[in-house]
C-alpha cells in the first residue's frame, strides 16, 4: 500500500522565517534556545502546519528574528491585532514622553503627546476590527425541512417538546 504525502503550500510567514534564518546564519535550535521561542511551534510555523500564533509568540519571534512585531502581524493577516497592542500603549507612552521631554523640548513634547493622545482614542477601523466567525446555527436547523427548530436545545442539541 502506497502513503500518499500532502503538499502543502507555504504561508507568507513560513516563507519569511526560513528567509530569515538564512539570513541571520542561524539554525532553528539555536535561534529557539537564545529567543526563548519553542522548538515544536517554530517547526510547525516553518512548514506551514500552524497559521495563527498568540501574541506572547508573535512578539517572541519578532524579537528573535530583528523585525518589528508589525511584520509578523502582517504576514499573518492580523494588523488587527497589532493596531490594538499600538493603541494599548499609546497613553502609556503619551505619559513618558510628557514626563520626560517635557524637560528639555516643551513644544515638541506638547506635539508628542498630541498625536500619541489621538491614537489612544482613535477607533479601530473596519481592517482592524478582530475577525469573528459567524455563528450560522446549523445544528439548530430541522433536518427535515431546513428551517430553525426552536425546540432544539442549543447547550446539547437535543430536541425538547415545546408546549
Amino acid at each position: 500500500m502506497a502513503t500518499q504525502t500532502r503538499t502543502i503550500a507555504p504561508t507568507p510567514l513560513a516563507s519569511f522565517v526560513r528567509e530569515r534564518l538564512s539570513e541571520l546564519d542561524i539554525k532553528q535550535s539555536d535561534f529557539c534556545r537564545l529567543s526563548m521561542f519553542d522548538q515544536g511551534l517554530l517547526s510547525k510555523i516553518q512548514n506551514s502546519v500552524v497559521t495563527s500564533l498568540s501574541l506572547e509568540s508573535v512578539l517572541k519571534l519578532a524579537v528573535g528574528l530583528s523585525v518589528p512585531p508589525r511584520k509578523i502581524f502582517s504576514l499573518l493577516d492580523r494588523m488587527d491585532m497589532h493596531d490594538l497592542v499600538m493603541k494599548s500603549y499609546a497613553g502609556e507612552f503619551s505619559d513618558f514622553v510628557g514626563d520626560r521631554l517635557s524637560l528639555e523640548n516643551p513644544d515638541v513634547a506638547a506635539k508628542a503627546q498630541h498625536v500619541l493622545n489621538e491614537a489612544a482614542s482613535k477607533t479601530l477601523t473596519d481592517a482592524s476590527k478582530p475577525r469573528r466567525r459567524g455563528w450560522q446555527g446549523e445544528h439548530l436547523a430541522d433536518p427535515i425541512n431546513g428551517r430553525f427548530n426552536a425546540s432544539v436545545n442549543p447547550i446539547n442539541g437535543w430536541s425538547q417538546e415545546l408546549d
